[in-house]
């Protein structure tokens, strides 16, 4: 059976079509909040140029995304509570958390010096 060229073309860009969805890369708003700091999270001190790291957290639809991505649940001695679900990835760099209610909340930071990740909340 020979197959024409635009025909299989269409074909092809039809089946591309129901797999892919119609899914578009784009940016959505989130629910964003941020902090600037120097030293640690612990014992927070006025940023400097020298010594200035930003740490956030990210609620909402942003942050549900972020949960169901990390999954599964782990074990925190921080997160000890029965209604409590933590997930984190990269040693705890990113902190994931969802309540008994349903409310999601995410957390992450920077370093601005090193340019390294680092963990954006403590217990």
């Amino acid at each position: 059976m020979k197959i024409h060229r635009p025909a299989f073309f269409l074909i092809f860009a039809v089946s591309f079509g129901v797999f892919a969805g119609n899914w578009e890369f784009s940016y959505h708003p989130a629910n964003v909040s941020y902090a600037t700091y120097g030293s640690s999270l612990g014992d927070p001190t006025s940023p400097s140029k020298s010594d200035k790291k930003i740490a956030f957290e990210v609620k909402g639809q942003a942050a549900w995304e972020i949960f169901e991505a990390i999954g599964p649940d782990r074990r925190d001695s921080c997160f000890q509570m029965p209604d409590m679900h933590f997930r984190s990835r990269d040693d705890g760099k990113l902190v994931c958390t969802k309540t008994k209610e349903g409310e999601y909340a995410c957390y992450f930071g920077f370093d601005f010096k090193s340019g390294k990740s680092i963990g954006g909340s403590i217990c």
